[in-house]
């Protein structure tokens, strides 16, 4: 029984200097970033078991000293190694951490990288823009910007040359925004809003500003639109009810949400005239064909669920100019700056008036 007490305790002291020699405490490293991972795992033992974590016992005598057997002299029981004694209840760390970098803040933080510089070299662009002025000739007048200087629209490029370069030039604008029509013009060959046109950024092709092609011009980039309105007008575009003798003012025309969403696509437009002078039929029957824009609109108050002059609307329509010089070249539709589809509406026209299609009844 001695003998197998002595050969246990034997192999405890063994299996202590092992251990010790596999986790030794660095001395470099501060106490509290030392870690042990048999430490840890026991410690989730004891954690799942219920049983309360007991703190580390620095420099723990062996069991050869309890039995009243002292150490041998010159040979203690911890490694040759000078190591610092750990607080109560903080393990040790394995000497991998170090290997791997020690603390993640022995590294000095990253130097913030430097804002890059924009460019101070000029890019010059060149427009080219039509100029008229009733008794004169019609010329193109080059101006070169810098675009580094201007905004990135056309309409900005135009507003920086009137006000510091040429201050005769002539061109309608108003809200900037894509929604008034009043800076339309033909851009590089495409009929769109100044104000929402971005200025090509390739410096080597100037920008070609015309005003909205098949018009009569008043002077520069300002076309005379005065039949375009004139044949929105005759569309007499709003509500036409029946009951005569209501009284204005005293109560609203409710509309469903179902009625309200055919309207969508069609009461976005802003009569710019885009669509309109974009069209080759237009361009050769403009007195007797109503065009894209202006039918649009006509479609708009056909199917408006509030509006009671439907057969009156479609009468006026029924000619052989005014709704069929049609012929679908759908460059209305690719030139829109509002992304509308007025071939869409003129078709629908053309079913409505042959019987294809009916107007649906109001819902409320």
């Amino acid at each position: 029984m001695l003998r197998l007490r002595r050969r246990l305790r034997f192999l405890e002291v063994a299996m202590r200097k092992q251990l010790l020699r596999q986790y030794v405490i660095p001395v470099m490293l501060p106490i509290d970033v030392v870690f042990s991972k048999d430490a840890g795992d026991k410690k989730k033992e004891l954690s799942k078991s219920g049983e309360p974590s007991k703190p580390s016992e620095p420099n723990k005598p062996s069991e050869s000293s309890k039995a009243g057997k002292p150490s041998a002299p010159g040979k203690p029981n911890a490694p040759s190694e000078p190591s610092k004694p750990s607080k109560p209840g903080e393990p040790s760390k394995p000497i991998e951490a170090k290997k791997d970098g020690g603390k993640q803040g022995d590294k000095p933080p990253a130097a913030p990288k430097p804002a890059e510089k924009k460019s101070t070299q000029p890019r010059i662009k060149t427009f080219d823009i039509y100029r008229w002025h009733p008794g004169g000739k019609p010329k193109i007048q080059k101006y070169q910007l810098d675009l580094n200087k201007c905004g990135s629209m056309v309409l900005d490029a135009l507003i920086k040359i009137k006000n510091e370069m040429d201050g005769t030039l002539t061109f309608r604008r108003s809200c900037r925004e894509g929604i008034c029509g009043s800076c339309a013009m033909n851009i590089d060959g495409i009929n769109t809003l100044a104000c929402i046109q971005p200025i090509e950024s390739n410096l080597g092709k100037p920008c070609k500003i015309y005003p909205l092609p098949h018009l009569y011009v008043l002077r520069d980039l300002v076309p005379d639109l005065t039949r375009f309105y004139d044949q929105y007008r005759q569309i007499e575009p709003w509500l036409q009810r029946k009951d005569a003798n209501r009284k204005i003012g005293e109560k609203q025309y409710l509309q469903a949400v179902e009625d309200r969403t055919l309207l969508d696509g069609l009461y976005e437009c802003i009569l710019c005239a885009c669509c309109q002078t974009a069209c080759p039929s237009y361009w050769w029957n403009s007195d007797k064909y109503l065009g894209p824009a202006i039918l649009m609109q006509a479609f708009r108050w056909v199917i408006d669920s509030r509006d009671e002059a439907t057969e009156k609307r479609l009468n006026y329509l029924s000619d052989p100019w005014k709704l069929y010089r049609c012929h679908t070249i759908l460059n209305c539709t690719n030139t829109c700056p509002k992304n509308l589809n007025p071939a869409k509406a003129i078709i629908q026209l053309k079913q409505m008036l042959v019987g294809m299609k009916k107007k649906a009844k109001a819902k409320l």
